[in-house]
């Protein structure tokens, strides 16, 4: 059965998502770029798909930011990279794949309009050091009055970080191996080969390390490790970590990128709802992959908190009553106020997912992202779902009485048909805005 796909998350109309990049604010509009690959829902020959918005909730996508070079320093794919606004130009650092993933670059582009559609040739500003298996994700990053940079790497020990400096975006230096397995917080934490999609900013005060786990082929959980920033005897940055733990516990995300200076309230992530690519049979007109809602970052003493911004609930409005099944539409917003209750449970198609008391919901055809007070939030993919089943954890039969109400909860929707269950009503629907 075909799942309902994703409507309000961002995804191209067609082809092959994976990683967000170069997240970036810029002359008013929010940009995320991605790994993409418009002539099939597959990985290969990844190029840098883009799409704005001026608000977070309504996304234009773009033409192809640029692909490849033949016989360049990324004939073999764009790979994962950042934007650094570098004066009164964007530019993006990103990984060159020369042949494979054992035969890459550090390539610069510059953007040469305020749109960020054109992109000068890629300028090679690093190659891998000696002892190093696979290097690759450039994070920038500033310090001290400095451009620094990481990079994930599999080292001959195994997982490891490298740190660069660039000032000059065009001739990176490499420092030193950062951080490896070694590290007494995340070696335990963080068992990888790699640790891919290096993420480094600054939050309420401490800084937060974000590493993505890939291990034998396997893309596992994403980690977070925080800290605080010295400098070393050399004048460069170095972390001392303190605390960590899941940045999400669902079992569908990966590779977030993290934007540090974001208008409008705390670091702005973006993460990978993770999709298998369909067979070589599939239309080229299909779509894998989605990113996640953008969620601000905060801190809870030592733990990593995230929430949706504010702005995309602005999708939601109301209704009259609860679908007396449980069946709820393909997009709906969930959030449970009874403080009597143990919470809800979602079944999709092959996923039963429990909404603790408390706990927020995001349900888009396939994908749900679920928000609790008290841990991290979870993201997940259900293939084949085209609605979710609501009941009431602990409940036995149904509780749903014939206006639709249960307790001190509602249910609401909007004109688009997106939803919302809130303890206490949704304000009036604004014009619907269609992703």
């Amino acid at each position: 059965m075909t799942g309902a796909p994703p409507a309000y998350h961002l995804r191209p109309r067609r082809g092959w998502l994976n990683d967000p990049n170069g997240v970036v604010h810029w002359r008013g509009r929010w940009h995320v770029f991605f790994q993409h690959n418009p002539r099939g829902p597959w990985h290969d020959s990844i190029v840098w798909g883009h799409a704005s918005s001026a608000d977070l909730v309504d996304w234009t996508e773009h033409l192809v930011a640029f692909s490849p070079v033949a016989d360049g320093p990324d004939a073999g794919g764009c790979w994962s990279g950042v934007a650094v606004v570098d004066g009164d130009r964007v530019a993006v650092a990103y990984t060159g794949v020369r042949t494979s993933a054992v035969d890459t670059t550090i390539c610069v582009r510059y953007a040469s309009d305020d749109a960020l559609d054109a992109w000068s040739a890629p300028v090679v500003a690093g190659l891998p050091p000696g002892g190093v298996r696979e290097m690759r994700d450039p994070f920038v990053f500033t310090w001290e009055g400095r451009r620094w940079a990481l990079l994930g790497a599999w080292l001959e020990s195994g997982p490891g970080l490298l740190l660069w400096s660039c000032d000059d975006l065009d001739s990176w230096r490499f420092e030193r191996v950062w951080l490896t397995s070694q590290d007494p917080l995340l070696g335990p934490l963080a068992p990888a080969d790699i640790w891919e999609c290096p993420q480094l900013v600054e939050v309420d005060g401490s800084w937060v390390l974000l590493v993505s786990l890939w291990a034998a082929g396997v893309l596992d959980r994403v980690v977070y490790a925080v800290g605080s920033l010295c400098t070393d005897v050399d004048g460069r940055p170095e972390l001392v970590t303190t605390s960590g733990g899941l940045v999400d516990g669902g079992s569908s995300f990966y590779a977030p990128q993290v934007l540090q200076d974001a208008p409008g309230g705390g670091p702005l992530l973006f993460g990978w709802v993770r999709e298998d690519g369909a067979d070589a049979a599939a239309s080229p007109e299909a779509v894998a992959g989605c990113l996640t809602l953008p969620r601000r970052l905060g801190l809870d003493g030592g733990r990593l908190v995230s929430c949706v911004d504010p702005a995309v609930r602005t999708l939601f409005g109301p209704i009259d009553a609860i679908p007396a099944d449980g069946a709820l539409p393909a997009q709906a917003y969930l959030r449970v106020g009874r403080e009597d209750a143990q919470g809800v449970i979602l079944a999709g198609v092959s996923l039963v997912i429990e909404v603790p008391v408390g706990a927020e919901a995001w349900l888009d055809g396939e994908v749900a992202e679920v928000y609790p007070v008290d841990g991290p939030p979870r993201t997940y993919r259900d293939p084949g779902t085209q609605m979710w089943t609501l009941s009431w954890a602990g409940d036995s039969t149904d509780s749903t009485d014939s206006t639709g109400s249960t307790g001190s909860t509602e249910l609401t929707f909007s004109p688009t048909g997106l939803m919302l269950l809130s303890v206490s009503g949704a304000a009036e629907a604004p014009e619907p805005t269609n992703v």
